[in-house]
């Protein structure tokens, strides 16, 4: 098996650690004010990072997935603030606006996001997140007019949303087979949005709550065939699902970092913490799981990129990933002892983002249920 990786995407995660590294360095007046500083969002937008998942003809890179998986886990060395629309970006609208959206919305929207337009899924409701059957949002045909009635809960990045993909029955009796999706711009007329929900994590980018009251959009604004939603979804979060690994590793490598870093520098009983051998068991089991989760990780981004069906493997990736980063992130908090406990300090940011990755984009829980799924079919 040939582990190695490609010129061109080791030149691209080089690169990438080199603007990440170079952009850390706002991060102290970020813990201070909680505002990101315009430079970051212009030099990624220079750099190109919010064209990664789209193609050429359309403004964007279109990197390979192994290449768009190493750039990812250079970027979550940095607060998740910092790239909000950039993750968004690598998440399902643009690629299902590739697998099934009309020349005219491709035209309308791809190079859009590719120059930095912000794009939320608009799934999860106040009584149907991993029960999509639950769902209560609807659009009925109207003439040439869908009108959506109802309400969605937790969306990302709302506030400065461009797009949003909302899914809505069409069917009531069909469940889950009765879901399509639609893309709806913020200022139609009937779309309103509540305040920020506060969070434990992510405080800047914002989750919020979106109602439709009589929300009237053009026929067009469906995306793809009616009543496909859900399987739209379902395709689109298995992508989403490998994001969330590196987004989650990314996270945990940091915060790595500085336990080994500060292991060295600090002195206690007359000798560095690294001295001691509890200390040294617990960074080698943190570079052990990190370095396995990475592989997993890859494999699964390999194997999307080689057109297989990684259904297993996004599961596999998201929740181990995700569990192996919230362990190293307690690890790292529990070398800094009383100092990780400390606002503004890396690893007390990272531990705190890190616990949303295990509910986000399906809850681990919901993960292993399909897995069993999965293997009991076999």
């Amino acid at each position: 098996m040939d582990f190695k990786f490609s010129e061109d995407s080791l030149a691209l995660q080089a690169s990438t650690r080199e603007v990440v590294n170079d952009l850390l360095k706002h991060e102290p007046h970020f813990h201070e004010t909680n505002v990101v500083p315009q430079e970051v969002d212009a030099t990624l937008r220079t750099m190109g990072y919010y064209g990664l998942a789209i193609p050429e003809e359309f403004g964007g890179t279109n990197v390979d997935k192994v290449s768009s998986a190493l750039i990812q886990l250079e970027l979550a060395r940095m607060p998740p603030q910092f790239w909000p629309s950039i993750r968004q970006a690598l998440g399902p609208i643009p690629q299902l606006l590739l697998l099934h959206g009309t020349p005219k919305q491709k035209d309308n929207w791809l190079p859009r996001i590719a120059a930095g337009a912000t794009v939320c899924f608009a799934l999860t409701e106040p009584d149907a997140g991993s029960d999509v059957a639950a769902m209560r949002t609807t659009a009925v045909k109207m003439g040439d007019r869908w009108v959506l009635n109802g309400s969605k809960t937790y969306i990302s990045n709302a506030e400065r949303g461009d797009v949003f993909l909302v899914f809505a029955k069409t069917d009531k009796s069909k469940g889950r087979d009765g879901v399509s999706a639609f893309l709806v711009e913020p200022q139609t007329p009937g779309f309103s949005m509540s305040k920020p929900i506060r969070t434990m994590g992510f405080m800047t980018n914002g989750v919020y709550g979106l109602t439709f009251d009589n929300c009237e959009i053009p026929a067009e604004n469906l995306l793809g065939e009616e009543n496909r939603g859900f399987y739209y979804a379902v395709s689109g979060l298995n992508e989403a699902r490998i994001n969330v690994g590196c987004q989650a590793l990314g996270g945990s490598q940091i915060a790595f970092e500085h336990a080994l870093q500060y292991s060295k520098d600090r002195v206690t009983f007359g000798q560095p913490l690294s001295s001691h051998q509890v200390l040294q068991h617990m960074l080698a089991d943190m570079a052990m799981e990190q370095h396995a989760a990475r592989m997993l990780l890859l494999e699964a981004a390999w194997s999307l990129e080689n057109g297989a069906d990684v259904r297993l493997k996004s599961s596999y990736a998201k929740v181990f990933c995700t569990e192996v980063a919230n362990r190293i992130a307690d690890k790292a908090l529990q070398i800094f002892g009383g100092a990780g406990y400390i606002k503004g300090m890396v690893v007390e940011r990272v531990y705190r983002e890190l616990r949303v990755m295990r509910i986000f984009e399906g809850a681990n829980e919901i993960q292993r249920n399909m897995i069993a799924k999965q293997l009991l079919k076999e």
